[in-house]
């Protein structure tokens, strides 16, 4: 690998995906570009059967990566080639100028995911108006009450837990025991301080969700207790934003663009001090997603919420760190 793209991939590989699976893959293409393609065993057929969150996870490494380019001074624009399962999903080529952006390298390296405890406080108007122009047209943004989406976030919880091949994809990506600092393992998905859990909370998850446990405590109300555990996530005055569909159906093309918006958002967000939180289960389970789509008036494509931490959120690992 050159020099130049490990630097690139370094910065990119902050872009956020799903399970913090990392899905991409870059490689050189041509005398002076890159082509982005995907490894299908970081998929997440299960809880992803349509790859909405993939796109969107392609998308915003997609930009982090133009982002980074532009830091490094390397021109480069993107060019889409399809979604094919053999073929690259984009081209980065060579440009005249470096990719316009307001955002660098420390943005990207400064973003954070923080999935505990929020301030109380709404998004001001002005930040939530700036947050929906990072899409550029790509997609729409509507905002709600935290308290008001509690019981959709509640029940798709439990939708969640209950069943028993999304728990078992969901262990496959969970870090909750110490790792090796040279383990695979140690550089993607979710560890227990990156879920904002105590040590306590991480045994006691950890045990509940192990193959043997799981078969049985399911039966007696293992989902209801675990979706209660996190009640308070969204029991407080905060706000949750949605980002929405501009065309149904969605191809993979939009996908990708919205999750360049995305990730734009986020980094718009992030400059005036706010950490977001994904609620993907929302969309992911189909009675609690054909509710928010009556509540916004539109296709749900993300859902997250966002807010000023209490605590600073735990950074969390990256392949290419």
């Amino acid at each position: 690998m050159s020099g130049q793209l490990e630097e690139l991939l370094r910065a990119a590989g902050r872009a956020p995906s799903a399970h913090n699976t990392q899905p991409w893959t870059v490689s050189p293409s041509g005398a002076l570009g890159y082509a982005l393609s995907w490894d299908a065993a970081r998929e997440l057929p299960v809880g992803d059967p349509t790859r909405r969150d993939l796109f969107l996870a392609l998308g915003a490494f997609t930009e982090a990566f133009l982002i980074a380019s532009a830091d490094l001074g390397v021109p480069l624009r993107v060019e889409w080639t399809g979604a094919s399962e053999r073929g690259p999903v984009a081209r980065f080529v060579r440009a005249y100028e470096c990719h316009p952006t307001p955002f660098t390298a420390a943005d990207l390296a400064g973003r954070r995911s923080a999935r505990g405890a929020y301030e109380p406080g709404a998004l001001p108007d002005a930040v939530f108006a700036e947050a929906g122009d990072a899409f550029a047209g790509s997609a729409g943004l509507w905002r709600g009450g935290t308290r008001a989406l509690a019981p959709l976030s509640e029940e798709a919880d439990r939708w969640l837990f209950a069943d028993p091949a999304l728990v078992a994809e969901l262990r496959r990506w969970l870090r909750l025991r110490p790792v090796p600092a040279g383990h695979p393992d140690a550089r993607d998905g979710l560890t227990g301080p990156a879920l904002a859990l105590s040590r306590v909370e991480e045994r006691a998850l950890r045990a509940a969700l192990s193959p043997a446990a799981h078969r049985v405590l399911r039966r007696v109300g293992l989902a209801r207790a675990l979706a209660a555990a996190s009640r308070g996530v969204m029991r407080y005055d905060g706000t949750v934003l949605v980002v929405t569909a501009p065309t149904v159906p969605a191809e993979p093309k939009d996908l990708l663009e919205a999750g360049r918006g995305l990730l734009r958002c986020w980094l718009t967000l992030a400059r005036h001090g706010y950490a977001t939180h994904p609620l993907s289960q929302l969309i992911d389970c189909g009675r609690t997603c054909g509710e928010l789509a009556d509540r916004v008036g539109a296709v749900p494509w993300a859902v997250f919420r966002v807010g000023r931490p209490v605590r600073e959120p735990v950074r969390s690992a990256r392949r290419t760190d």
